[in-house]
């Protein structure tokens, strides 16, 4: 459908799973927002759009969309929210959102590119279950706003993640029709499907078309185990810079129990191709088994970032790209190191002023596999991990 037209390079944000209201920590959920907002506003250059991808609230009641509304009233930056279950299921429908907060569906054309945003999850005939399916109007809909788009590159919104694993889609989109909805995304310039719903951070691909799944604003993990049936992670909002040909992401750090968002935080988001999961303290371990890249992300005036899988054996990562965030590379090769077996790799990042700045991400270095193509994959399921003393 012809070439991407020449773009001026520019920011977007998204915050999603804000789970404002009736939630299990209101008062903080409250905070995060407000801190996201206030730091949004002070970044520069700003974003030249906020999305909110679901889970405004917590128990679809009105006096949380009031509630939200009150708290981004001034904020200056354009916001975009799209619906989820939490943010239907308290009231009769859709009624509430669509007096209070806006559409169900929308297309904003901001900066030569295109963002559909659109309400993927929905209450079944029962009236008790949710599920995410695309239907024939809403399809109808974004084949049209496709259409429109004509050349130019696109992102789309939604809540809940397509992601394909043992013969169908997990959670929301098991049983559905996600590749309807994939299939008609590919004939089309679209750069990413941008989602949360999950309360975690992650990207992969889904029949070609990527996804960049987000973690949650509100900083808590439901688990349904109970006395507490959640933990607490780290709150936070992702932001994205888009050049016209590469789409970069990073997820920014917030507030973590009392102590603030951190002016330097490291993040090392990928070891090869396999994404290490997030937002802390949740980690996907990486096995290595031959020369790979590291992948990091900084925030904040940072003066050197290094890495080390090794006590005191620091070597230097290299910076790749600048803007508002900053992105390493380092190659790992584990031959280098005595023997195969489990290790932390550590990422520091060293602010102007001294401020030092950790990520830790399990690892098992290991020799080849067949069948394995990259240097590195997922070792095994998710895991909480911190470190339990400063590296060095």
């Amino acid at each position: 459908r012809g070439h991407i037209r020449m773009i001026k390079p520019f920011y977007f944000a998204q915050l999603t799973d804000l789970h404002l209201g009736e939630g299990l920590n209101p008062k903080k959920a409250e905070e995060n927002l407000q801190w996201a907002l206030d730091e949004l506003e002070c970044l520069s250059p700003k974003p030249s759009l906020v999305l909110v991808t679901g889970d405004l609230i917590c128990a679809g009641k009105k006096s949380e969309f009031w509630e939200y509304c009150r708290l981004v009233k001034n904020c200056k930056l354009p916001l975009y929210a799209l619906p989820s279950n939490h943010d239907l299921w308290g009231e009769a429908g859709t009624k509430a959102w669509l007096e209070i907060i806006g559409p169900l569906r929308q297309e904003v054309d901001i900066e030569g590119v295109r963002f559909l945003l659109w309400d993927d999850v929905q209450q079944q005939n029962n009236g008790k279950n949710w599920h995410a399916e695309i239907r024939k109007e809403q399809q109808e809909w974004m084949e049209q706003k496709l259409d429109e788009a004509g050349n130019k590159p696109i992102i789309v919104a939604q809540h809940s993640p397509p992601l394909y694993v043992n013969g169908d889609y997990r959670d929301m989109w098991r049983g559905s029709n996600a590749d309807t909805l994939l299939d008609l995304l590919s004939q089309y310039k679209v750069l990413a499907i941008v989602t949360g719903h999950w309360h975690r951070n992650g990207e992969w691909l889904a029949k070609g078309i990527r996804i960049i799944n987000t973690g949650a604003l509100c900083g808590w993990q439901w688990n349904g185990i109970p006395p507490h049936y959640c933990f607490v992670v780290r709150p936070g909002y992702r932001l994205f810079h888009f050049d016209g040909k590469c789409l970069r992401s990073f997820w920014r750090d917030g507030s973590y129990w009392s102590t603030p968002a951190p002016n330097v935080q490291a993040t090392l988001v990928r070891i090869g191709s396999s994404h290490t999961g997030g937002p802390r303290p949740q980690v996907k371990p990486i096995e290595i088994f031959a020369k790979t890249k590291l992948y990091a992300r900084t925030y904040g005036i940072v003066t050197r970032v290094r890495y080390s899988i090794v006590k005191n054996n620091w070597r230097p990562m290299y910076c790749t790209f600048n803007g508002l965030w900053n992105e390493w590379e380092a190659e790992i090769d584990p031959g280098e190191f005595r023997s195969i077996g489990k290790y932390n790799c550590v990422v520091c990042a060293e602010g102007i002023k001294g401020e030092r700045a950790y990520d830790a991400v399990p690892i098992q270095l290991g020799k080849r596999k067949l069948g394995i193509t990259d240097g590195a994959t997922e070792a095994g399921p998710e895991e909480i991990f911190e470190l339990f003393y400063p590296p060095e």
